[in-house]
């Protein structure tokens, strides 16, 4: 299990997501394959809705080069599944990132999608 501080395990299981990080279940997904992104310092944005998509979103893996996971909304590493060169996406100046978590099945996404 990842270190975590971003994401309770009620909200994972609400949004059908898991915490563990698994590098073959992510190598196996066909692409392009949806998968969920929380905002590294998302308890710090109380004050927003939990499901502002500033805060959790969905997005797309566009491909897997190396160690890298390409997004429509970043690069992410494979080993960890944390944010590697782009800005989270917030509308003011941050230093904050986001990680990414896999969905339990397919159908997840489709059931409750962020933007």
């Amino acid at each position: 299990m990842r270190p975590y501080r971003n994401v309770s395990d009620a909200e994972l299981d609400r949004l059908e997501a898991t915490r563990e990080w698994n590098q073959e279940v992510l190598l196996a997904l066909t692409l392009p394959s949806k998968i969920l992104w929380v905002h590294a310092n998302k308890e710090k944005f109380h004050r927003l809705d939990t499901e502002d998509s500033c805060l959790v979103r969905t997005l797309t893996i566009l491909q897997i080069r190396g160690n890298v996971i390409k997004t429509d909304f970043g690069s992410y590493s494979l080993e960890s599944g944390k944010n590697l060169f782009d800005p989270c996406g917030c509308k003011k100046f941050c230093d904050c990132y986001g990680q990414l978590y896999l969905f339990k099945n397919d159908t997840a996404p489709l059931k409750r999608h962020f933007a």
